[in-house]
């Protein structure tokens, strides 16, 4: 689920595909030795990722980098720029995933300044940060007041947001949905039957139709044999208009 800001520190478990970053019982990432499915919400972020039309990605909150593998598996080429706060992450997902990788660079910072300081546009944006607390993990506010307009101001026209949400402090999901999508023209919803993470995909210009955005969703997942591919709902995300 990306960086989990504080809190204890994450557990390294093995597991026979490559290992898992686990914190107060929430999987912060899956690292496979292997390009293939995570079988899990990563799938489907990267996925989202994939409707993409260019190839320079960036994520907000790598963690181990959990998007990757399916993102390869899925023929995705993207040159990657992740940032983290913690690189014990990164240096897990080398150590795993080693030459497969692609382009992937890393930086250990603070998303938000890094974010500010990026100089050339994405064409895809995965904002994947949260917190830990009492035994759940939350969306923190950055993600909801600061990173929606910025992320927006550092995409090509025509690119694409990727928001993995979370609950949050004191905020319904109508009115996080609200405030993230503000900046934004369109966009899309992706809610799971096995997963309490609700996806927004963002962006200035129109999208293909829902069900068209759905079944190339559905297509990647389906070509890596990802579970996900029947846990999925898509809806179109009504948004106030501009």
């Amino acid at each position: 689920m990306g960086r989990q800001l504080g809190g204890a520190e994450p557990e390294l478990q093995r597991t026979p595909g490559g290992a898992r970053l686990v914190q107060n019982g929430s999987v912060l990432s899956v690292v496979l030795s292997q390009p293939g499915p995570t079988d899990s919400v990563f799938d489907v972020l990267a996925a989202a990722m994939n409707l993409s039309d260019g190839n320079r990605a960036g994520i907000l909150g790598f963690a181990g980098g959990g998007v990757i593998a399916p993102l390869r598996a899925m023929g995705g080429r993207h040159a990657v720029s992740g940032v983290d706060l913690d690189d014990s992450g990164y240096n897990l997902f080398c150590d795993v995933s080693d030459d497969w990788q692609g382009a992937v660079k890393f930086t250990k910072e603070d998303a938000t300044q890094w974010l500010r300081s990026r100089r050339t546009p994405f064409d895809v944006l995965l904002e994947d940060l949260s917190i830990p607390r009492d035994g759940d993990v939350f969306k923190p506010d950055v993600s909801i007041d600061t990173l929606p307009q910025l992320i927006r101001a550092k995409l090509k026209p025509g690119g694409l947001a990727v928001f993995n949400l979370l609950p949050a402090d004191n905020r319904s999901w109508a009115e996080m949905f609200r405030q993230v999508s503000e900046p934004f023209r369109c966009g899309i919803r992706i809610t799971f039957e096995s997963f309490y993470n609700q996806i927004l995909v963002l962006s200035d210009k129109p999208f293909s139709p829902t069900r068209e955005v759905a079944r190339r969703i559905r297509a990647s997942l389906t070509a890596i044999q990802s579970a996900m591919s029947s846990d999925i709902t898509v809806r179109t995300l009504r948004l106030a208009k501009r």
